[in-house]
């Protein structure tokens, strides 16, 4: 009977320093991946071993806060016409770009318009709906004509992903999901104590990454991915017109996808009007020349050739 106790104890032993050492090796190579590549993550490298789990956090009364990089102010607040808001990520946001070569600024300016930009760097469609389920968004947000999402390809990636890139996975710093519970979209909180120091794990998270990118995302799940994210959609727009009677609401389509035309022909189907930017540029928006330079987010001079078009396409001359 010790013999056997002994041998369960080895092994618990055994296995607790293989799952130390592998987080050990993850939490090495991702700082020295990191730092090969440049990418430091809030100034901060190598960022510490298990520093403490950040769950999302969002302060309507604090956000935005452009000097910290937590959004951007509203521009155009001296014209009287009915205002506009955006929601997105970095290319909404404007990462990296003076203000007058953003989207917002370029937009606001064109057509002498309020502009209300509610998005971050990493942020997703979840983020649109997490604020427009809250009644604090609408004190801060009028009644625009317009609510306008720019979408990319990587959109349908965050519906799933734990953590957004390697400084969040490092830094513990959780990625606002939700999951489909009796047809209702409920955010998940990690609450499960037994299950949360698995969940934890640098391991488990590598793995999730692994089994979002190879099968959930795959194309033979299409319906299944485009599923979940017309549901934040959908859902996202009902809550706004619980509160805004008269808004029209709008995706702009940023990069071409897997049955992107399906897609977008489900959204049309919802309710939303569409502008595919593949189908209405003429350049290729992928080219150096207009993206910053890391190759990666629009530039001026792409807002300068896709605003107008926006702008057409909604009626706002």
């Amino acid at each position: 009977m010790k013999k056997f106790i002994s041998i369960i104890l080895v092994n618990i032993v055994l296995f607790i320093l293989v799952i130390f050492s592998t987080e050990y090796i993850i939490w090495f190579c991702e700082n020295y991946r990191m730092k090969n590549f440049n990418e430091k993550y809030i100034n901060k490298w190598p960022i510490p071993f298990h520093p403490g789990i950040k769950q999302f956090n969002f302060d309507f009364n604090t956000f935005p806060n452009p000097e910290n990089g937590w959004g951007k102010n509203p521009v155009g607040l001296n014209y009287k016409n009915k205002p506009i808001v955006i929601f997105g990520n970095s290319f909404a946001y404007g990462y990296e770009l003076a203000e007058e070569d953003t989207f917002y600024t370029k937009l606001s300016e064109a057509v002498k318009r309020p502009v209300y930009t509610r998005a971050c760097p990493g942020w997703g469609i979840q983020h649109m709906l997490f604020q427009v389920k809250s009644e604090e968004f609408y004190k801060h947000v009028p009644e625009p004509e317009y609510a306008v999402f720019i979408m990319i390809l990587d959109h349908f990636r965050r519906l799933y992903a734990i953590n957004f890139m390697s400084g969040h996975l490092l830094n513990e710093e959780r990625n606002l999901r939700y999951k489909l519970k009796n047809g209702e979209l409920i955010r998940i909180t990690d609450s499960n104590k037994f299950l949360a120091p698995i969940k934890r794990l640098y391991l488990t998270n590598k793995l999730h990454q692994v089994y979002v990118n190879n099968f959930i995302l795959k194309e033979r799940n299409y319906k299944n991915y485009s599923k979940f994210a017309l549901e934040h959609f959908i859902e996202s727009k009902l809550e706004m017109q619980k509160h805004w009677k008269n808004t029209k609401f709008v995706i702009i389509s940023y990069h071409e996808f897997f049955n992107d035309k399906d897609f977008n022909q489900k959204l049309r189907d919802a309710g939303f009007q569409v502008i595919s930017l593949p189908e209405k540029v003429n350049v290729d928006l992928n080219l150096k020349e207009y993206n910053i330079e890391e190759g990666r987010h629009p530039n001026g001079r792409a807002w300068d050739i896709i605003t107008p078009i926006i702008i057409d396409e909604l009626g706002l001359k």
